[in-house]
């Protein structure tokens, strides 16, 4: 039994929990890249990511059975070429299945992590980033989210609670359990948001937007006095409620992320000193390699401040 295939690609995964639980996976990178040059983590560093990989292995592991290959000697003996077109073969199917575009890039991460392991010879193929596009581009495509049309009339029908966290997002672009992790430093007029997606930590800087500030930071401690995360039910569906009555489409709270990013955009756009001293605290300088773009500048700050790495991931919210 131990040597099925679905067993040793899951004790890969055991072996790379074990090593990456407990450690900062920054940091990690930043000595790999030291090391090799390539600023990657090899390991697995939450049990949430786990559990993902484990339920996409284990998929692919019952996509190879239906192709006969049930133990790793069945896995040993395909050709380089044989495997490669498995693989392909199984993505396509996932595509064609309906599974999204962002599930897909899971399970190409999962079989980067455990199938390269097993058949090292299958890790270019796999890395390969026309591959890994033509893979997950099939998928289906998510649903673009946008700013309500009219979102004051939809604060404007919500309880009290309920229009406080939607201007609390509004005001900083948070993911809505971000608030509940935020720590508020009056004296620095700046936000700290503690494990946030990806377990990351990121900062949140007004010192030129000091009035958005003192409101933002009211909002959060009173929120967090009133566990508010223990109510998001309600909450969507007060804000489903609002939608409905003023007749627009109901597109939950990740709106008002939307319509942060579309006014931060061309507030950072117009403060050429504000965008300067944010690159330098973000430590974004490698990622501005025109100091005259005023757009890719403020495309890489609001980036960070939406909690992401990629640049181009902002202009998804603007755009």
């Amino acid at each position: 039994m131990e040597n099925k295939v679905r067993y040793v690609l899951k004790h890969v995964l055991d072996d790379l929990y074990s090593l990456g639980k407990g450690t900062k996976r920054g940091q990690l990178k930043r000595e790999m890249e030291k090391l090799t040059g390539i600023k990657q983590s090899y390991f697995i560093h939450t049990s949430k990511t786990k559990v993902r990989y484990e339920q996409a292995v284990m998929r692919f592991c019952d996509y190879l059975e239906s192709q006969g290959i049930k133990r790793e000697k069945h896995l040993d003996k395909i050709s380089t070429e044989e495997l490669q077109k498995i693989v392909d073969n199984y993505f396509k199917e996932l595509a064609q299945k309906g599974l999204s575009q962002s599930t897909i890039k899971i399970h190409i991460a999962a079989l980067e992590k455990t199938l390269e392991v097993v058949r090292p010879d299958i890790k270019q193929y796999l890395e390969n980033d026309t591959n890994r596009v033509g893979w997950w581009s099939e998928g289906r495509a998510p649903r673009k989210r946008e700013p309500y049309a009219d979102p004051e009339a939809i604060r404007g029908r919500l309880n009290e609670t309920h229009r406080m966290i939607a201007e609390a997002q509004t005001l900083a672009g948070f993911r809505i359990r971000e608030i509940a992790k935020a720590k508020v430093d009056r004296s620095e007029y700046k936000i700290v948001i503690h494990k946030a997606k990806g377990g990351r930590t990121r900062e949140l800087f007004f010192q030129h937007r000091k009035e958005d500030f003192e409101k933002l930071a009211n909002l959060i401690e009173k929120l967090q006095e009133r566990h508010y995360e223990k109510h998001l039910k309600d909450y969507y569906r007060d804000l489903k409620n609002a939608a409905k009555a003023t007749g627009q489409a109901y597109n939950a709270s990740h709106s008002f992320r939307h319509e942060y990013a579309e006014h931060r955009i061309e507030e950072l756009k117009r403060n050429e000193e504000e965008r300067r001293e944010l690159i330098e605290k973000y430590n974004i300088e490698d990622k501005v390699k025109d100091n005259n773009d005023a757009e890719r500048e403020s495309d890489a700050v609001l980036t960070q401040e939406l909690g992401h790495n990629r640049i181009k991931m902002s202009r998804y919210y603007y755009r």
